[in-house]
């Protein structure tokens, strides 16, 4: 690599080093934000750990970066640092995108949604500040969109699909961007090396004539061959070389003038600044007042929209300016210009796409939407008013938005789509085709050219706006006051606003039947638990009538049966009575907890009568087995703030899960510690046959159950697992569950220390 690449690649990774200075202060934070916003499905202390490697990361890096900008400029060698970046970049994104195994939820579409946006947001974002270095820019961007694409394809959810696939043309877009950026960046440091050579080249020269001034003949031939060379290299130059005098009168332009609509012959004798707009001009007289001074002053550089000489449109260009005022052979400015108009496009169009991008994410209504995306497309195209129409299902204008057009253009446009909709522009309309049209003020549009003529509109480019099944949803439009046809690029980005807004519409629709659709969720949860209240009652009243009068019959309170297996039928009735009375209240505790109505009465109860409570009632079930029941508790066990009926249904439903999976002369132990952190934890332990690993979810899941031949023979219902979940989780608690196949089961209970209610012995104990 030559020293002017290296100096090249060198600037190029400095300025992406400079824009990541902060990085390690504010990402952590983000993601600390994001951690705290989101609802997990991994434990706490697995996200607070991955967050602490996040942070690691950053701290690591922002050392790295202390020692890039401390090292000796001179010796530096960029590729080694770009490698050592981009491998940090690949480990620090890798562990950023560990937010999708750890926060993404099969059943809460809003907070996966947030998070592939935020992703999406990331990707963009490094578009635009890792853009210079190829290889970084890659590894700051491919983790994240891989990831993306990879959770939306594997949902197989139509809509995070559709997401899914659509990033990927969009990284490639980006990509290219990206590349159109790094390559205009590399020629502007190119320009700007080559420039000060030449200045050097020419002060050379004037050095060299005065030491020669003795030897005129050989100093004037010397002088003639770098005229030429001079001459052959601005004449030939893609860029363009402006050379004024101390007033700015242009006395020179080259031929490379004429490539970006300048031509050479006009341009001389005309004031540089008055091809500017009047800000423009401020900030070079400015400048050029503080170039007065004896202070030396360096090559600025500026980025300056000036008009073309034909069709009426403007180009952006980077102007290079160089005072040579003190020097006697030039006495004015010399101005290298290049035409950046393709690069300002497609910034343009960027912040366009970014803040609709934007807006779609941050919920903004649909017509403001489309607005934003109409300013965007007057801002790329200057001169041009936008307008963004939607069609219902129908095929009704129902939306136009047009914010700089007349206050009555959305008024006229939907009296003269309510005229031409099965005419030939409505047929052109809604077929999908384009349509340019430069005069429209001519009298053959009939009652168009009117209205146009008042609006001073004489061009339009339309393209429809086609959802993915090939349907028109809508249109884009931009209207112009002159005659002008589209160029090639002009005609890219209309088929790009008119794709970016249908991908808007239709993001927008699918929430709206998303939400619909969960509104029709909730409606049917309602009817559910109300139709569950109805028949709890209904089937409550016969059950009580036969409990009540098998009980009569079992006990024999009016006499002998006659026959001891009357009896047995009896005693059959009434348990598988009393068992379906519990299949009922348990049916309507998980109702009303899945609606939000199970009520909690909060008090101080004593949490050591509880357990003995619950003990004692599980004493028969268990002396029936031989079972071993312990309770370990405190020395001085708080009072908890709770629900008595909850704290006790908890515990009985703990101690008979217990019980029906400990074999005969098994064991039951109930122990109450305390957390580093003040947390109560209270653990029912047995030594039965144990849950497989892959089933602990499935338990906790309402009428989830171990489908296998020891579990299914005990019977049950699958819901007391989940109400005691559901019950803990109403306390602020926190419910887990362990287990090892035949070893037995850990269900804890945690509840948080805001909860407990000391005793002043209680405070010293805990002490």
């Amino acid at each position: 690599m030559t020293d002017h690449a290296r100096a090249v690649r060198l600037e190029l990774y400095r300025s992406l080093m400079l824009t990541f200075r902060t990085l390690p202060i504010y990402f952590p934070a983000i993601v600390g934000a994001v951690a705290l916003a989101f609802d997990a499905v991994a434990p706490t202390p697995v996200v607070i750990v991955w967050w602490l490697v996040v942070a690691a990361l950053h701290i690591e890096y922002a050392i790295f970066q202390k020692r890039f900008f401390t090292a000796d400029e001179s010796r530096i060698d960029p590729e080694p640092w770009i490698r050592a970046t981009a491998i940090r970049y690949w480990i620090m994104n890798i562990f950023w995108a560990g937010l999708i195994p750890l926060f993404w939820q099969a059943d809460n579409n809003i907070q996966n949604l947030a998070i592939l946006m935020i992703f999406v947001l990331h990707v963009i974002l490094s578009t635009q500040t890792a853009f210079s270095v190829a290889a970084l820019f890659v590894a700051a961007t491919l983790p994240i969109m891989t990831a993306v694409v990879a959770v939306s394809i594997s949902t197989l959810q139509p809509v995070f699909v559709a997401i899914g696939l659509a990033c990927v043309p969009t990284y490639l877009y980006l990509s290219r961007i990206a590349q159109q950026q790094r390559r205009g960046a590399t020629e502007t440091l190119e320009l700007r090396f080559r420039n000060a050579s030449l200045i050097h080249d020419l002060e050379r020269a004037r050095d060299m004539s005065e030491r020669a001034r003795h030897h005129a003949e050989e100093a004037n031939a010397q002088l003639l061959r770098r005229e030429h060379h001079f001459r052959a290299l601005v004449e030939n130059a893609f860029d363009v070389v402006l050379v004024t005098d101390e007033q700015g009168i242009i006395q020179y332009a080259s031929p490379a003038a004429g490539k970006i609509g300048l031509p050479p012959e006009a341009l001389v004798g005309l004031n540089g600044i008055d091809l500017l707009s009047p800000e423009q001009q401020e900030t070079l007289r400015q400048d050029t007042i503080d170039a007065d001074s004896d202070k030396p002053t360096p090559a600025r550089t500026y980025e300056l929209m000036i008009p073309r000489y034909e069709n009426n449109r403007s180009i952006w260009v980077e102007a290079t300016i160089t005072n040579l005022l003190k020097d006697e052979n030039v006495r004015g400015f010399v101005v290298n210009l290049r035409d950046i108009t393709q690069r300002k496009r497609a910034e343009t169009e960027q912040r366009s796409q970014f803040r609709v991008l934007q807006a779609l994410a941050t919920g903004m209504a649909l017509d403001e939407v489309m607005s934003l995306l109409a300013l965007g497309a007057e801002e790329a195209n200057p001169g041009a008013h936008a307008a963004v129409f939607l069609l219902d299902g129908e095929e009704n204008l129902v939306t136009c938005a047009a914010p700089n057009l007349p206050a009555d253009f959305p008024e006229w446009v939907a009296g003269f789509w309510r005229e031409q909709r099965t005419n030939g522009f409505g047929d052109m309309a809604r077929a999908g085709l384009k349509i340019i049209t430069t005069d429209l003020q001519d009298e053959r549009h009939g009652n168009v050219a009117p209205y146009m003529r008042k609006a001073g509109i004489q061009t339009v480019w339309f393209r429809p706006i086609m959802s993915r099944n090939d349907r028109v949803t809508g249109a884009f439009a931009m209207y112009f006051p002159d005659a002008r046809e589209p160029g090639r690029w002009e005609d890219a980005y209309l088929l790009g606003a008119a794709h970016l807004a249908g991908i808007a519409i239709e993001r927008r629709r699918a929430e709206q039947g998303l939400k619909q659709a969960t509104e029709s969720a909730e409606l049917a949860n309602r009817a559910k638990t109300k139709f569950l209240a109805n028949m709890s009652h209904e089937l409550r009243t016969p059950l009580n009538a036969i409990i009540g009068f098998s009980e009569i019959m079992r006990d024999g309170m009016f006499g002998p049966l006659g026959n001891e297996r009357y009896r047995a039928y009896a005693v059959d009735i009434h348990d598988s009575g009393r068992h379906l009375l519990n299949v009922i209240d348990d049916i309507l505790d998980i109702s009303k907890i899945e609606a939000g109505r199970y009520a909690i009465e909060e008090q101080e109860i004593d949490l050591a009568d509880v357990l003995h409570w619950s003990a004692e009632m599980m004493r028969a079930r268990t002396m029936d087995k031989r079972q071993k029941v312990s309770l370990r508790l405190l020395d001085d066990m708080p009072h908890v703030r709770a629900d008595q009926r909850a704290m006790r249904q908890i515990m009985l439903n703990l101690l008979s899960n217990a019980a029906k999976f400990t074999p005969v002369d098994g064991r039951i132990d109930v122990a109450v510690s305390l957390t580093d952190t003040g947390e109560l934890c209270v653990a029912v332990r047995d030594t039965g046959i144990g849950i497989p690993a892959d089933k602990l979810d499935e338990v906790l899941e309402p009428f989830g159950q171990v489908d296998d031949t020891n579990a299914r023979q005990h019977g049950g219902t699958g819901l007391g697992l989940p109400i005691t979940k559901s019950l803990i989780e109403m306390h602020s608690g926190v419910f887990r569950l362990e287990s090892t196949i035949d070893v037995g089961t850990t269900a804890t209970m945690t509840l948080p220390a805001a909860r407990l209610i000391w005793t002043k012995q209680s405070e010293t104990a805990a002490r």
